[in-house]
Order: structure tokens, then C-alpha cells, then sequence
């Protein structure tokens, strides 16, 4: 049982902390950097991430928060402080989705089948909608992954 636990843990570490640090890198640069583009600009670049992480990020996502699960169950018996913490970041983990799921997600689509030569009406309305997403979830991301740090590494009982 000791060695399906720590399985668990490793797995829910890997999938969260990817995730959690990439929407991080992107709260960070890429953000920033589209807070200063123009419309054919930040058409490109929204257009060209969307193409080259459009259909792997909803995968790690979701993978992130089903990984959390396991963890959760094989913690309930164990110790109040990990189960706990697991249980936060599992609700937290939930937030990610719900924020990316009203926010982020439409722009997404549209943006997939955007042209950069002719960016839509509402550009800076999509960019604000999808801002906003990402910098709601970023700190639900981050704050997931120090609940299933803390559910990993304080002693079992």
C-alpha cells in the first residue's frame, strides 16, 4: 500500500506542478506580453499558442485533477493533515477547471480559427475575458499544488 501512495503522490505532484508552473510562465510572460500587443499582433501570437497547446492543455488539465483523486482516497484513512490538504487542493484543482471552462475555453476556440491578417471586432474583448481567466486560475493552480505538496510530504500517520 505504501508503494500505490507514494505512485499517487509522485503522479499528482508531476501533473499538478506542470500544470500549475506553465499557466504560472504564462501569468508571468506571456500575458504581459500580450497586455502590449495590437490586434494583428496579439491575434498571431493568441492564434499560434492556441495552435501549439490547443489540444494538450485541456488533457493535462483535466489529468492534473483526476490525479488528485486517488490521492485523496488513499490518504482518507491515514492522517487528518494530508487528507485535508489533498481535499483542498482537489476543490481548488476544481476552480482551474470552472475559471477555464467560462473564461478561457471560448477564446480558445475562436482563436484556434483565427487570421492573423484579419483579427476579429471584439479582439480586446476576447483578450480581456481570456486575461482575466488566467489571472483567476493561475493563483487556484499554484495554491492546488501547495495543497498536494503539503499532502505529500507531511507525515503520514
Amino acid at each position: 500500500m505504501d508503494a500505490v501512495i507514494a505512485l499517487s503522490m509522485f503522479a499528482s505532484l508531476m501533473l499538478v506542478g506542470l500544470v500549475a508552473g506553465i499557466l504560472l510562465a504564462t501569468q508571468l510572460g506571456q500575458v504581459r506580453v500580450q497586455k502590449q500587443l495590437g490586434a494583428r499582433d496579439f491575434t498571431l501570437v493568441k492564434h499560434s499558442f492556441e495552435i501549439a497547446l490547443g489540444r494538450v492543455m485541456p488533457i493535462l488539465v483535466v489529468a492534473a485533477g483526476v490525479s488528485i483523486v486517488p490521492l485523496l482516497l488513499l490518504l482518507a484513512p491515514r492522517g487528518s493533515v494530508p487528507f485535508i490538504a489533498a481535499l483542498v487542493a482537489l476543490l481548488l484543482w476544481a476552480g482551474v477547471i470552472i475559471v477555464t471552462l467560462i473564461f478561457n475555453r471560448p477564446v480558445n476556440a475562436l482563436a484556434r480559427h483565427w487570421d492573423p491578417e484579419t483579427p476579429p471586432d471584439e479582439w480586446e474583448e476576447l483578450r480581456g475575458k481570456w486575461h482575466l481567466g488566467q489571472t483567476i486560475r493561475t493563483p487556484l493552480a499554484v495554491a492546488a499544488f501547495a495543497g498536494v505538496t503539503l499532502a505529500c510530504v507531511f507525515p503520514v500517520v
